[in-house]
């Protein structure tokens, strides 16, 4: 059992883009198949685009020690319905990993969530990503039926999953 370590949850702004740009690498790099951008993508970006991405999302980052230990980001990109949002790009770096870093991550999702008057969070994840499904079902979220196919490895398919916030109670606070 991993030692209990203290996470905190702060919100990446456009100065900190350098940031984002070295945990975006590093999630690409280390879990390839489980995002919808890849790493060759991702690394000729410019400066700009990290910014906007960083001004148009929430995207969290969760530190342990002074040390960046995953992140996710809350977007109402490519949503219908507005009282709908999404989560993308969760990713917990692998020494982290069962020490609470993805449920705390998830925690301040919802609650931003919940803070933005939504009332519906949609993710996809990969079919055969069984750590992140499970985790993801702990914290509430339950699979629509849907799924649509994996946006560059053609063997792979991404199931939706969703969680309703009027069914539950989300406590942290929005970052």
């Amino acid at each position: 059992m991993p030692e209990t370590r203290t996470v905190t949850v702060g919100r990446l702004h456009a100065e900190h883009w350098q940031t984002y740009r070295a945990i975006r690498l590093a999630m690409l790099k280390e879990s390839p198949s489980a995002f919808g951008g890849t790493y060759e993508e991702s690394a000729s970006n410019a400066e700009a685009d990290w910014k906007q991405r960083l001004t148009d999302n929430v995207v969290l980052l969760a530190q342990t020690d002074g040390s960046a230990a995953g992140s996710a980001m809350y977007s109402v990109r490519g949503v219908s319905d507005p009282v709908d949002c999404c989560m993308y790009g969760m990713w917990v770096d692998p020494h982290f990993r069962r020490a609470r870093v993805g449920q705390i991550l998830v925690k301040a999702v919802l609650a931003q969530a919940r803070s933005a008057g939504k009332r519906r969070v949609i993710l996809h994840v990969v079919v055969d990503n069984l750590g992140a499904k499970a985790l993801y079902e702990r914290e509430g979220f339950v699979a629509t039926g849907r799924s649509k196919p994996h946006p560059h490895i053609d063997q792979l398919s991404e199931v939706e999953m969703e969680y309703v916030i009027e069914d539950h109670l989300v406590p942290t606070p929005p970052v």
